[in-house]
């Protein structure tokens, strides 16, 4: 028998935060949302403030929905997205975890989060964005094993978005296929420091556990003004990376603080030529939800 309608959810996320390359993944409190509806029929279709432009997005979606060898289910899907696609925030890892979750409901399987961490972590190559949107909260993983931390309630994201294209395959296709033991020791130092910092809300540790010789230094030649950006340091600024593969940036923030900070990310953009949007974020609790309908 198939099951009512029903509304799933997965928010957004940003991976890395620094040193923590393809292992930390941090929940935000942007999300996007199914609303699944039996019938005779499959059917998809997109709405909401970040509606796809291109039919990338859906092949995604089915990919996901396919896994494992599943059929499509017999339902209409109306998903409505407002997170930025392909800005480094995670889009794709919500519609793969959600999309997953649709499956196995249609499949007539008990909610099983760690089945899908798992499968969402196959299909987008590395844990990071996948844990933290199944799980919420920010996700520490390694594989198939995962640390969540609690999500900070004191602190808040600034998140900036430039109008520059940066796809993900082309922001790892920048890196180098090996580093100098110096690099190497200075990451995994920051690594480190980052794990606790976050583990024990040590926010004045953040400036300096954020930084990396990893991933930042090469993509900065694709993302102008992020090396500027990443330099910043203002009253309130706790911590400050690319989100993700980028372009966008992430900054953790004193709450009082999380304008000024916007103001000044957006100005380093906009002196390279860019024009950038903001936006200040909750730290999000909540990873992926399945409620009743209607949304």
């Amino acid at each position: 028998m198939p099951p009512e309608a029903f509304v799933v959810s997965a928010p957004a996320t940003s991976a890395n935060l620094g040193p923590g390359f393809d292992a930390v993944g941090a929940a935000l409190s942007l999300r996007l949302r199914a609303q699944v509806t039996p019938a005779r029929r499959f059917s998809l279709a997109f709405e909401g403030p970040e509606r796809p432009t291109h039919d990338g997005y859906a092949r995604l979606f089915r990919e996901a929905l396919g896994f494992g060898d599943r059929r499509m289910p017999n339902a209409a899907i109306r998903v409505r997205n407002a997170i930025p696609l392909g800005k480094g925030l995670g889009s794709s890892a919500a519609a793969r975890v959600a999309a997953l979750a649709i499956a196995q409901r249609f499949n007539g399987e008990p909610l099983d989060r760690a089945a899908l961490a798992r499968d969402a972590t196959r299909l987008e190559g590395h844990a990071d964005n996948a844990h933290a949107a199944v799980y919420g909260g920010i996700a520490v993983a390694a594989n198939d094993t995962t640390i969540v931390l609690p999500s900070p309630h004191d602190v808040r994201a600034v998140v900036v978005v430039p109008e520059i294209d940066f796809e993900t395959h082309t922001a790892r296709a920048v890196l180098p296929q090996r580093y100098s033991l110096e690099d190497t020791a200075f990451t995994a130092a920051r690594a480190s420091l980052l794990g606790a910092a976050l583990a024990s809300a040590s926010w004045h540790a953040l400036a300096e556990a954020m930084r990396d010789r990893m991933h930042q230094p090469y993509r900065a030649k694709a993302v102008p003004g992020l090396d500027a950006i990443v330099a910043l340091r203002l009253p309130g600024l706790l911590g400050i990376a690319l989100s993700g593969a980028g372009p966008s940036v992430l900054a953790i923030v004193r709450e009082r603080s999380a304008a000024r900070v916007a103001t000044a990310i957006r100005r380093c953009f906009a002196r390279e030529g860019v024009a950038a949007s903001a936006m200040a974020l909750e730290f999000s609790a909540r990873g992926l939800t399945v409620a009743k309908s209607p949304w």
